[in-house]
């Protein structure tokens, strides 16, 4: 829900950022092809162990098994995959068991290493073929906004976000169509101070709204509306707006607050539009049903990855700019590596060379998703 990014915490601004980088980067070197065993897997095995990656963890051993906790708790409540993905041996009885046998191991392991050889030993592992079988793997991120706002439209807060109407049904208007013809009249659920903090809610999938008594109001993505997602970071990309290893979160950000003028007629472009519903939780569920985790949960296409999965990530430092803020200045050249689960999904996440890393609610981590936008590779696993 990508929360639902997109709708689906994932919509991603993915964070709003959805560019296709350039091929070429400078960590990968030249390796075999990943050739799927059946027509249409989007995993292939590694046999070879020279071929895997160190496994170590650069996050808290507390936020992973909580992180699990929740994907086992999705595979007590769904027993069979609703999502369409199907691979040979990837069954949730078997993710599920694979996921209790990595906890109870994870939990007796003392160090890194120990770890990295737990998994060796006992796991099967699977890298995701990315882009054209290379294993190349384009990660973004999202996270969960908080903006002021109030429960009725004012001078300051005229924007609004709104629950999904009694005739939705898929395809549903675009966006244009919505907002021209002001279809959604009455379906108000909360005002914002600007278009664009609507529209970033829309591409996260969720968000909290801070009303002027203090209160919160939590939102969460209930549907979206069927049409193509078009991202306008990528538009404004490719009509040489901002150059292209200069676009994150706060460059798009910055250029609409100088250029407002032209935000209507970007947004138009993009007909997608999502619809929400008022929640009680602060944390966004993921489109699995759970709590997403800062930096533990993905969001991923579930038609080619295993819904509730444990993953591992392997993320190269961004090339350029110095606005890369993902990593800490002392360690900018070296890579983050990190256990995952898959629990999200997004509109904008599709293809086995795609994923989304949730980063939490706030000013904070919206930055920082908003400023990861490189490669790497996924890998998931299954027990032996």
């Amino acid at each position: 829900m990508r929360l639902k990014r997109n709708g689906h915490p994932c919509f991603l601004l993915t964070v709003t950022l959805l560019i296709i980088m350039g091929s070429g980067c400078a960590m990968f070197k030249k390796r075999p092809l990943l050739v799927p065993k059946e027509p249409g897997d989007t995993l292939v095995e590694i046999t070879d162990p020279t071929l895997l990656p160190h496994f170590k963890d650069d996050y808290s051993r507390d936020s992973l098994l909580h992180s699990i906790d929740n994907s086992l708790d999705y595979f007590k409540r769904v027993k069979t995959n609703p999502y369409g993905f199907h691979m040979t041996g990837f069954s949730h009885e078997n993710l599920e068991d694979s996921l209790k046998f990595f906890r109870e191991g994870f939990l007796r392991c003392r160090d890194a290493e120990e770890i990295n050889d737990f998994i060796i030993k006992n796991f099967r592992v699977f890298q995701a073929i990315g882009n054209a079988y290379e294993g190349q793997v384009h990660f973004t991120g999202y996270g969960t906004p908080i903006y002021d706002g109030s429960l009725t439209p004012t001078g300051e807060f005229r924007y609004p976000i709104y629950k999904m109407p009694s005739d939705f049904r898929k395809p549903y208007y675009t966006r244009r169509e919505i907002e021209d013809r002001n279809l959604l009249k009455g379906l108000e659920i909360v005002y914002l101070k600007s278009k664009l903090d609507a529209y970033l809610i829309h591409v996260q999938g969720s968000g909290q709204i801070k009303l002027s008594s203090g209160e919160k109001v939590y939102v969460g993505y209930a549907a979206d509306s069927g049409h193509k997602y078009n991202s306008i970071g990528r538009m404004l990309v490719m009509d040489g707006k901002i150059p292209e290893e200069e676009l994150t979160l706060s460059t798009l950000i910055s250029y609409f607050q100088q250029h407002p003028g032209e935000l209507d007629s970007y947004l138009k472009k993009n007909d997608r539009f999502i619809f929400f519903k008022r929640v009680n939780y602060a944390t966004p569920y993921g489109s699995i049903g759970v709590p997403v985790t800062p930096m533990r949960s993905i969001a991923t296409d579930k038609k080619v990855f295993p819904a509730g999965g444990l993953a591992f990530a392997v993320i190269e430092p961004k090339k350029a700019k110095k606005t890369w803020k993902f990593w800490d200045k002392e360690n900018s050249g070296t890579g983050k590596s990190f256990f995952v689960l898959d629990q999200d999904t997004g509109s904008a996440i599709q293809t086995p060379a795609r994923a989304d890393v949730y980063f939490g609610i706030g000013d904070q981590a919206m930055y920082e998703a908003g400023n990861l936008n490189t490669f790497g590779q996924l890998y998931y696993f299954l027990k032996r």
